[in-house]
């Protein structure tokens, strides 16, 4: 049965004998409202309790959609959490330390996109056998590693999402190579970027209910360099230079515009759309496959000449895809896309002359932007992984566009996502595959 059909069929058996699949969702912005109301529309499953900072967008989130005020319960404290039945009711709460005592969920979902809030969520979901979906690349770009490591050790999933380019580009992956084919790149499109744009320089962008700093976290490219990080360090892929070549191309000359410019196989990079080529959201693998057989049936289905052959989709669809990962984790035990090695990261270069005694600030600001490199160089060079950027304070002076290392920032105070970082970059220190 064909994989997607199987997951359909499993949850409308849940639906039909009431016991859906009960999601927490963390955080009421663009990509978690969308996905509660795509959990809506999918048979057996459910998002039974929302986290968010302003309570009262998550009510209004619900009984947007139907949801009777009546059926809506307001938690505020671990005697709350107790004391309502999970039920009947959808839950709303501001308190994310509530995680921790959280058992009566089979998945959580983070939409925050906020590091120290999903590290802390990972950590409470996979203590309490709860698996853990993420839509953060920079969570999984940062320390994905480890907390994967601990959710295998736990016996549940960690995972990124399907929906945004990581996940999308996954089974795209996976298909390819179950085709015979080797992977020459794989990468997104897009059609614009400029490291140094700040949230002011694109307001004029900046449309309804979108974050300032995650559009610009796009322009900039820093977004795109975790997205891809993330992928390579689920296949085993390499960023052929730092920052990968970013070609000018289109659809047809893709194929031989990369061959011209990449040194081997395995490689994650990206387009740069001309000539009026809509790219979009577009997402798209080079695989390579050798044989006469098959580079003349290859050319009959206009595939083109080979060995080398381009596999293309030109959209990913957001919340609109990301049920599939929920529930893929909790009736299959299986992640869309995890970490099988520490391969790539995203080392934090200055946006602009920095002063010492400058704090810091975080993807899609004003300081810094993240160029994707091979892992083992980050860790040979000792520089800051854009992640860790804004928990950081000049130490010293620097120009912009140069990296920044461990040595020029000091971080004031110790949190979750430094410790994980630590114990990542002890545990990981080469570029190996840990798990099949």
């Amino acid at each position: 049965m064909y994989h997607h059909d199987l997951i359909q069929k499993k949850l409308i058996e849940r639906h039909k004998d009431s016991r859906p699949i009960r999601v927490a969702v963390l955080g009421a912005g663009w990509f978690s409202s969308g996905l509660i109301e795509e959990m809506f529309r999918w048979p057996g499953m459910t998002p039974k309790i929302i986290f968010s900072r302003d309570p009262n967008k998550a009510v209004n989130i619900l009984r947007s959609l139907g949801v009777n005020p009546g059926d809506i319960a307001l938690i505020s404290s671990s005697e709350d959490l107790r004391n309502t039945s999970l039920a009947n009711r959808f839950w709303v709460s501001s308190r994310f330390e509530l995680l921790d005592e959280l058992k009566s969920v089979d998945v959580v979902f983070d939409g925050t996109g906020d590091l120290l809030t999903g590290a802390r969520a990972a950590i409470a979901s996979i203590n309490n056998g709860i698996h853990f979906v993420t839509i953060s690349s920079e969570l999984d770009s940062t320390v994905g590693c480890v907390l994967s490591q601990m959710a295998r050790e736990k016996g549940v999933v960690y995972s990124n999402c399907d929906g945004d380019q990581p996940g999308v580009l996954a089974r795209m992956i996976r298909e390819v190579r179950a085709y015979g084919f080797e992977i020459l790149v794989a990468g997104n499109c897009k059609g614009f970027m400029d490291v140094h744009k700040t949230p002011e320089d694109i307001k004029p962008w900046v449309g309804p209910g979108q974050n300032p700093r995650m559009i610009t976290a796009f322009t900039d490219g820093s977004k795109q360099s975790m997205e891809l990080a993330v992928t390579a360090n689920a296949f085993g892929l390499l960023p052929d230079k730092r920052g990968m070549h970013g070609p000018r191309t289109t659809k047809g000359t893709l194929v031989e515009d990369f061959q011209k410019i990449l040194s081997g196989l395995g490689a994650v990079d990206f387009t740069l759309g001309i000539d009026g080529v809509n790219q979009g959201g577009g997402v798209f693998v080079v695989g390579r496959r050798q044989g006469s057989r098959v580079q003349e049936d290859m050319k009959y289905l206009k595939k083109g000449k080979g060995p080398d052959y381009l596999f293309f989709r030109d959209q990913h669809l957001c919340y609109f895809e990301a049920p599939r990962s929920i529930a893929e984790a909790a009736i299959l035990n299986t992640a869309t896309i995890a970490p099988a090695g520490h391969f790539a990261d995203v080392l934090a270069c200055a946006k602009k002359d920095l002063q010492a005694g400058e704090k810091l600030d975080s993807l899609g600001g004003f300081t810094v932007y993240g160029l994707i490199e091979k892992a083992s160089v980050v860790r040979s060079e000792k520089l800051l992984p854009l992640g860790l950027s804004e928990f950081a304070v000049m130490r010293k002076p620097i120009e912009r566009d140069q990296p920044i290392a461990y040595s020029m920032v000091d971080f004031p105070e110790d949190n979750l996502v430094l410790k994980l970082r630590r114990q990542m970059e002890e545990n990981f220190t080469k570029d190996v595959v840990y798990v099949s």
